[in-house]
């Protein structure tokens, strides 16, 4: 019995420190995407102050990556009519 009692501290040990490490790796994630979004933020009102491109287009453009994106990764499937009438309305 207490062999078995063991056996499971030691599981639960190594679940918690794997637990941790998961929870370390999900903040770096975290802490790596606000910095890209501040990336991208400064480039876009950057690229509108310039008058290269306006904040709008931007925003398409972004939106029309994101459909495209989710239609290459479901072909065949219904979605895709769904994504080509938002593709239109992008592109429009």
């Amino acid at each position: 019995m207490n062999a078995k009692l063991d056996h499971l501290e030691r599981t639960i040990l190594e679940l918690g420190a794997e637990i941790f490490q998961v929870k370390h790796r999900v903040d770096e994630v975290e802490r790596s995407n606000t910095q890209y979004q501040q990336i991208f933020s400064s480039l876009k009102k950057l690229l509108d102050d310039k008058g290269i491109i306006s904040s709008e287009d931007f925003d398409e453009i972004v939106d029309l990556d994101k459909i495209l994106n989710l239609q290459s990764s479901s072909q065949g499937s219904d979605i895709m009519s769904v994504l080509s009438d938002d593709l239109k309305k992008v592109v429009n």
